[in-house]
C-alpha cells in the first residue's frame, strides 16, 4: 500500500514520532483485543495520538477495519521510509512560522517528490534568503552570499550614499 504523508509531517523527526505513536497504538490494540477475546469488562481507552498520526492511519486503512497485521505493516513501511525517503534541508535567516513551513513543504512535494522530507534550520548570519541542501548539492540564495560576491563594489556604493 502507498504511504501518503500529510503536509504537517515534513521531517525525519516527524516520521519517528509517528512510528512511536503507531507502536504504542499497536500495543494497546493487541492488549485490548486480548481483553475482548476473554470478555473482560475492563477495556482501556486508546492512547492519545497526534492528528498527523490519526490522519496517516486513516489514510493507510482507507475504511478497512484496523487489525494487528495492518498496524505491523504500517510500522514496517514507516521504518523503511525513514531510511529511503528523499530529503531536503532548508536553512533560513530566522525560524520559519508554520505557514511558511507548510508552503515550502507543499512546494517541495509538488516539484521534487511527493514523499520528500524537509527539515528546517536557521542561521542568522544568512541575513535573508535561504540555503537548500539536497544530497551533496548546496543551493545558496542568501543575502550574505550576494553581499560577499559584490564586496568589491561596496566602497563605490557607500561613496554614493
Amino acid at each position: 500500500m502507498k504511504l501518503v504523508l500529510p503536509d504537517s509531517v515534513s521531517s525525519l523527526q516527524d516520521i519517528r514520532v509517528i512510528v512511536v505513536e503507531v507502536r504504542g497504538y499497536a500495543r494497546w490494540y493487541s492488549h485490548d483485543a486480548l481483553k475482548k477475546r476473554f470478555d473482560t469488562k475492563h477495556t482501556s481507552e486508546p492512547p492519545v495520538i497526534s492528528s498527523a498520526t490519526t490522519a496517516l492511519m486513516q489514510e493507510w486503512h482507507a475504511g478497512k477495519p484496523v487489525g494487528q497485521a495492518s498496524l505491523d505493516k504500517l510500522i514496517a513501511v514507516l521504518e523503511d521510509f525513514e531510511t529511503t525517503a528523499p530529503s531536503v534541508a532548508i536553512t533560513l535567516a530566522a525560524p520559519p512560522n508554520s505557514g511558511l513551513k507548510k508552503t515550502l513543504v507543499s512546494w517541495c512535494r509538488a516539484n521534487i517528490a511527493p514523499t520528500v522530507l524537509v527539515s528546517f534550520e536557521f542561521n542568522t548570519t544568512l541575513l535573508g534568503g535561504m540555503v537548500v541542501r539536497s544530497g551533496s548539492h548546496i543551493y545558496d540564495w542568501s543575502f550574505r552570499r550576494q553581499i560577499l560576491e559584490a564586496r568589491e563594489h561596496f566602497p563605490e556604493v557607500l561613496r554614493n550614499v
